[in-house]
C-alpha cells in the first residue's frame, strides 16, 4: 500500500487536480494508516512481551548490554541500521566492602532466546525502574539510550529508594544527559556508587555533574568518570563542588582517568587536596598526562592530616628520577600512597595493542565513539 499511496502522489504531480487519481490516492492512504496502525500495535505487544520476560518486579540487579554478534534482526525495517539492542546478563548479587556488587557467570553472555530491549521503543523502558522496586544495581553497558529512555530512566531514579550502584559504561549520553543525570544526583538519597565511564560527557557534561554533586546530600561514596575527553576548561566547577565551605558532599572515591587533564588541570585538583572540607580518601588520576611539574603540583599539598590516603598517578610521563627521589626520600615521610608506574610509556604501548586487537572491524559500539 505504501509503494501504491508513493505511486499515486506522483501521478498527481504529473496530473494536479486529477479527480481519478485524487479519489484512489485517498483510498490508499486511508489503507496504509491502517496497516501502519496495526503494526505498531502489533510491535507494541511484542516488545511488551519482551520487557515481562525480565521479571522487573522480583528483579534485584540489572546488567543491559549490547554486542557485535547479536543475532537480533530487524526484518520490518523499524529502526535504524546498526543499532544493539539491550540484553540482560544474568549474575549473582553479592556485598563487596559495603557495596553490592553484580558477580556474573563464566560466559558473561546473554541467553540466545531471552528478552532484550530496544532504545528506539521508548515505551519499553518508561517505568523499568519503578517496576523494580527491589533494584539494587543498574549498570547499562555499549547502548545508545539517546534523550528519551535516559530521560525516563531518570526520572525513575530520582526517586527510587532502593537503587544503591547506578554504572553507564560507554553509553553516549553527552551534555545533555549529564544534565539530566545532574539532577539525578542532586536528588537521589539512596545511590551509593555512580559510574560514568565513556559516555562522552566533554566539559559541559562536568558542569552538569558537578551542579549535582553541590546538592548532594545523600549516602554517595563513589563517582567515576574515565574517558569522557575531559579538559582543564570547566575541572573549577568540580573543585567547587568539594570545597564550598556549606558542602554535605560525602564522596570517598573520585575517579577521572583517562581524560587528558594536564599541569592545567592539576591546579584544580590540587586545589580539592589541600581543602579541609573534603572527604576524598582516594583519588584517581592515570593516564591523565601528567608531567614532572603537574606531580609536584599535587604532592605538594598533601597533609597527614586530611583524610586522603591514596593518590593513583600511574600510566603518566612521570620521569625516572622524579619516582626515584620521591620513593626514596619523601615518600616514606607522607601517609597518603602515591602510586606511579615504572615504565608509564610501556603501559600505554601495551593498551592501545589491547585496544587495537578488540577492534574488529564492525560498527563501533557507543564506548568507541568520540
Amino acid at each position: 500500500p505504501r509503494n501504491a499511496l508513493r505511486d499515486l502522489e506522483q501521478g498527481l504531480l504529473r496530473a494536479p487536480g486529477d479527480k481519478g487519481i485524487t479519489n484512489k490516492r485517498d483510498e490508499v492512504k486511508q489503507l496504509v494508516d491502517k496497516v501502519a496502525e496495526t503494526m505498531y500495535y502489533a510491535r507494541h505487544k511484542e516488545l511488551d512481551a519482551q520487557v515481562a520476560k525480565l521479571h522487573l518486579e522480583a528483579r534485584r540487579s540489572l546488567l543491559l548490554r549490547g554486542f557485535f554478534d547479536d543475532v537480533y534482526k530487524d526484518e520490518r525495517g523499524e529502526f535504524a541500521i546498526a543499532q544493539p539492542v539491550a540484553r540482560p546478563i544474568e549474575g549473582t548479587l553479592q556485598e563487596v566492602d559495603g557495596r553490592p556488587a553484580l558477580l556474573l557467570d563464566k560466559t558473561g553472555m546473554p541467553s540466545r532466546d531471552g528478552p532484550y530491549l530496544h532504545p528506539h521503543a521508548l515505551w519499553t523502558w518508561e517505568f523499568m525502574v519503578q517496576k523494580a522496586v527491589s533494584l539494587q544495581v543498574l549498570q547499562i553497558e555499549d547502548i545508545d539510550l539517546g534523550s528519551g529512555p535516559l530521560e525516563w530512566l531518570c526520572k525513575g531514579l530520582r526517586t527510587h529508594s532502593e537503587v544503591r550502584v547506578l554504572r553507564l559504561i560507554g553509553v553516549h549520553i553527552g551534555p545533555a544527559g549529564a544534565k539530566m543525570l545532574g539532577n539525578v544526583l542532586a536528588q537521589s538519597k539512596s545511590l551509593v556508587e555512580i559510574a560514568l565511564d565513556k559516555c562522552g560527557l566533554l566539559d559541559a557534561g562536568l558542569s552538569e555533574i558537578a551542579g549535582g554533586l553541590k546538592e548532594n546530600s545523600g549516602t554517595l561514596e563513589s563517582l567515576s568518570l574515565r574517558q569522557n575527553r575531559i579538559t582543564s576548561k570547566r575541572l573549577g566547577n568540580l573543585a567547587d563542588a568539594f570545597c564550598q565551605e556549606d558542602s554535605q558532599l560525602q564522596l570517598a572515591e573520585l575517579d577521572l582517568s583517562d581524560n587528558p587533564l594536564a599541569a592545567d588541570g592539576m591546579k584544580e585538583i590540587a586545589r580539592i587536596i589541600g581543602s579541609d572540607v573534603h572527604k576524598l580518601r582516594v583519588i584517581t588520576l592515570q593516564d591523565c598526562l601528567l608531567d614532572l611539574a603537574a606531580f609536584w603540583r599535587l604532592v605538594g599539598k598533601l597533609d597527614d592530616a586530611k583524610p586522603l590516603t591514596k593518590l593513583d598517578l600511574r600510566c603518566n610521563p612521570i620521569g625516572r628520577g622524579t619516582r626515584r627521589c620521591w620513593r626514596s626520600t619523601m615518600g616514606p615521610t607522607i601517609r597518603c600512597e602515591v602510586l606511579l608506574s615504572d615504565h608509564p610509556l610501556k603501559v600505554k604501548k601495551e593498551t592501545l595493542l589491547q585496544a587495537e586487537e578488540s577492534d574488529i572491524g564492525r560498527y563501533p559500539l557507543p564506548s568507541r565513539w568520540v
